[in-house]
């Protein structure tokens, strides 16, 4: 697979109710943002079960055409 391919979830915070994330490309350019309001979206809307599922944010975001169908979302690595 190529590493342009390869999508990182970014978990920035999530503490006392308040949440913010954001999706990576290759070039670590952030491509789709998520803060509190946008999370309870998604999981009210069916797309994601909780912060950190990856598999549901992966289709969602396929569906929406942010990353393309090929792409792989993985957890930001330390």
């Amino acid at each position: 697979m190529s590493k342009r391919n390869i999508f990182q979830y970014c978990i920035n915070l999530d503490e006392r109710g308040e949440f913010y994330a954001d999706v990576r490309n290759a070039n670590d350019k952030t491509v789709f943002e998520i803060n509190t309001e946008d999370m309870q979206q998604l999981c009210e809307d069916g797309f994601m079960k909780h912060t950190k599922d990856i598999q549901g944010l992966q289709s969602y975001l396929k569906s929406m055409r942010i990353i393309p169908d090929q792409a792989v979302l993985v957890p930001m690595q330390f």
